[in-house]
Formats: structure tokens, sequence, C-alpha cells
């Protein structure tokens, strides 16, 4: 059994992981999740009586779980609590970045437009699936520096916003 400490929204949780049998047990917190290989870094679950497919992808240290289209980025806890992804960005609360490196299928949002926390702001298609990234601040767009169909990275920012207090 693997048990780490990890951050998720700015907030450690403690995560273990064990594998019975070709089911992998995952615990967070108080909730057990097991998930049966459905494919390369795919798996099934049942969340709520519901069949979902999840899937697993690392990239410079931090951990992308897709569950149904819902992404969420997991990183091992540094130091002064949540450092940030590739280039430190992810203290930028101003910026969106691709979560990993792909292509933009759709920026939902216009320059100007205002926007709040959570709000879905772009879409990234990468490892064959489409992760939707949203804003971690409301603010109001004053910057968007890609295109559908561009090709992006993590390290440049796709939008960028002019924060509210």
């Amino acid at each position: 059994m693997a048990n780490r400490a990890l951050v998720f929204e700015g907030e450690t949780v403690d995560v273990s992981c064990e594998r019975e049998g070709e089911v992998l047990v995952i615990t967070v917190g108080e909730t057990r999740f097991e998930l049966t290989p459905a494919g390369d870094s795919l798996f099934s679950t049942n969340v709520n009586g519901s069949r979902c497919l999840v899937g697993v992808a690392e990239h410079k240290g931090t951990y992308f779980i897709d569950i149904d289209s819902v992404l969420l980025e997991v990183k091992e806890p540094s130091e002064d609590g949540f450092a940030g992804g590739a280039g430190g960005q992810l203290g930028e609360k101003d910026k969106i970045y691709a979560p990993m490196p792909g292509k933009i299928v759709k920026i939902m949002v216009s320059l100007g437009d205002k926007v709040v926390e959570k709000q879905p702001m772009v879409i990234v298609e990468a490892m064959k699936m489409e992760n939707q990234v949203n804003s971690r601040a409301k603010g109001k767009v004053k910057a968007i520096h890609f295109t559908a169909g561009d090709q992006v990275d993590t390290e440049s920012p796709i939008i960028e916003l002019e924060l509210e207090e």
C-alpha cells in the first residue's frame, strides 16, 4: 500500500493506493474508489451508482485526473503549500494555462468578458481527452493569446485576466 499526502485545490489530502488483483483501490480521506483497468491509462469506476471513465496522466510532477470530462490537478505538497506546476504558474490566478501540452478545441470567452471563479474558459485536447480549463479567479478577459486549433504547451498563458478584488 502506498500512502501519501497530496494537494488538491490548495488543500492537503491523505491518499492511499493499493492493488487488489486487477483492481486499483484509491482511498481519498474517507472515500474509497475501486478502479478497474479499461485501457492504457484509463480506468472505470462507479460514482454514486453510475459508471465513470477515469484517465490519468502525469506531467512535470502534477497528476491530471479526468473523471468523465472533469479535470482534476493533483500534486505533491511543497514547503510553501502549493508551488504550482510547470514554470510555477499555478500561483498566477490571472493567467489560464493548458494543464498539459495539447491543441485548443474551443475558447469559451471573448476579450473584455467578465468571468467568475470556476467559469469554463477553454477546452484543450490532450491524450485524446478534452480538458475543460476553468478560471481560478474573478476578473475581466484582458488578452487571448491563441485560437482554436493552435497547439499549446504548459509554459505560455492561453488567456490573461485583469483580476477583480
